[in-house]
């Protein structure tokens, strides 16, 4: 089983669908594809998993800078793809799903290593990036049941990603931490 496969926490899950099964599995799919190809920076099978057209997509990239549309974003990958290499899949724990309709969106914990191999790096230090080491970052990805050109294919429209603090850190107002509240941490 892939890591990305790892968790639902079904705790947090809400489902209205005519065909629910097909559109989890579908939605399921384009975010386990999603962070498959993160791996290794494979772009033909990140491509799939996102609308085409110019402004069918924006991400919020984990070092700060917005990327828009499809084409920006295999430009972010190019580029990358000479700076840092992501040795291993990424551990993916969905702590919120939401599907309603066409639109859907995930909640999630992740695991992820970043190497550098070229000069510049990330090149984002307001990013709270770790060379070489697992790194906890939340996302929130929203799709739509809509390729960009109208067909019905369930699509990543947004990505957000943000650090998570480290798991020890306790939170404010209440004292716990994320190894405490049992979430992915290395």
């Amino acid at each position: 089983m892939p890591a990305v496969d790892r968790q639902i926490a079904t705790h947090n899950q809400r489902v209205n669908s005519s065909t629910p099964d097909a559109d989890i599995d579908a939605i399921l799919h384009a975010h386990r594809e999603w962070w498959i190809s993160n791996q290794g920076g494979d772009i033909p099978r990140m491509v799939p998993n996102f609308p085409v057209g110019e402004n069918n997509y924006v991400m919020f990239n984990l070092q700060g800078h917005p990327y828009y549309g499809i084409a920006e974003k295999v430009k972010l990958w190019e580029h990358y793809n000479q700076q840092v290499f992501s040795p291993d899949v990424p551990v993916s724990r969905i702590v919120q799903f939401v599907l309603e309709g066409d639109v859907a969106w995930i909640a999630a914990d992740v695991l992820f290593t970043l190497t550098e191999i070229g000069d510049e790096g990330l090149a984002a230090p307001s990013s709270a990036f770790h060379v070489d080491t697992s790194m906890r970052v939340r996302s929130t990805e929203c799709y739509l049941r809509d390729d960009g050109e109208g067909a019905p294919k369930w699509t990543m429209w947004h990505f957000h990603c943000s650090p998570a603090p480290d798991a020890d850190e306790p939170r404010p107002a209440f004292g716990d931490t994320a190894r405490s509240r049992g979430e992915l941490v290395p």
